[in-house]
């Protein structure tokens, strides 16, 4: 018994160290959730190469119980686009695949080899391997942060997916933004603005790409969000209104990483947002042979 407390102080420790440094520096945290999180619910293959480039790389977290008729999460990682990295985020796969779904997780080039949008460039390139390689599977894109902005990019700005063969209307079943900077607020400073030399005030904003077939999207901040203001998510979702295509939830309580780390299937870190998301991904429309947009 009492080998058994100490082993649950280490992991409550180990925890609250975790949730400290995710808050501080978002590497040391996703390590230690990382090292508590199970591995028993999925079969993983890492690096599959999409391209040349040492970066061009993509992780499936196969779940042991997914379905084929359900879609194939695509997850992209944040950091700012000048870090970060698909190896971070075991403990937000494991989140969805214990639910049954299956997760893909695509790395991007990063600041400073690129600028924008060789990022977007970079992303349509990893979801056409990954749909080349599941043909039959409608995709839910998923993204945090910069990820998020990268997520929305595929399907705002779908150029970047026609031009590898891929039509975001006939394979993107919905988009899950966390914390996604849209265009509402401009850059303010570095590097964002070297990356965005527009400040997220011209083509680079969604706002300036609103009049196209969109597919169904969710856009979730916490109003606490010091890094992403949640006028990021409320303007964009008050520009589709009457769409039938955005819906906004803004998180009370919730700072920028509470979006993924309550993913997590460690109890310490349960909140709603992993549950709207599942919830809303199953509600998403079947189809019906004229695809997903509005």
């Amino acid at each position: 018994m009492k080998r058994f407390l100490l082993f649950l102080s280490l992991v409550l420790l180990l925890a609250a160290i975790g949730l400290y440094f995710f808050s501080k520096t978002e590497k040391g945290g996703t390590t230690i959730l990382n090292f508590i999180t199970p591995s028993s619910s999925y079969t993983l293959e890492k690096n599959f190469a999409f391209g040349p480039n040492p970066r061009d790389r993509v992780d499936f977290y196969m779940s042991k119980d997914s379905d084929d008729a359900d879609p194939l999460i695509v997850f992209i990682h944040g950091g700012g686009w000048n870090r970060g990295d698909k190896d971070m985020y075991k403990f937000f796969a494991e989140g969805l695949t214990s639910q049954g779904y299956d997760v893909a997780m695509p790395n991007y080039r990063l600041y400073p080899e690129v600028k924008n949008p060789d990022f977007l460039v970079d992303n349509a390139r990893a979801i056409a391997a990954i749909h080349k390689r599941y043909p039959t599977r409608y995709l839910v894109l998923i993204g945090h942060s910069a990820g998020a902005y990268n997520a929305l990019g595929m399907v705002f700005k779908p150029e970047y997916l026609e031009t590898e063969g891929v039509y975001a209307c006939y394979t993107v079943r919905g988009v899950v933004s966390l914390a996604a900077p849209t265009g509402a607020l401009p850059a303010e400073s570095e590097p964002t603005i070297s990356i965005f030399p527009e400040r997220l005030q011209g083509d680079d904003s969604f706002l300036k790409h609103l009049d196209q077939p969109l597919p169904p999207m969710l856009l979730i901040n916490g109003d606490k969000d010091t890094s992403v203001n949640y006028k990021n998510a409320v303007a964009l979702g008050e520009a589709l209104e009457g769409r039938g295509i955005a819906t906004v939830d803004i998180v009370k309580d919730a700072d920028h990483v509470m979006p993924v780390s309550q993913f997590s299937t460690r109890g310490f870190l349960e909140g709603p947002i992993k549950e709207t998301v599942i919830n809303y991904i199953e509600a998403l429309p079947e189809d019906e042979g004229d695809g997903f947009c509005k």
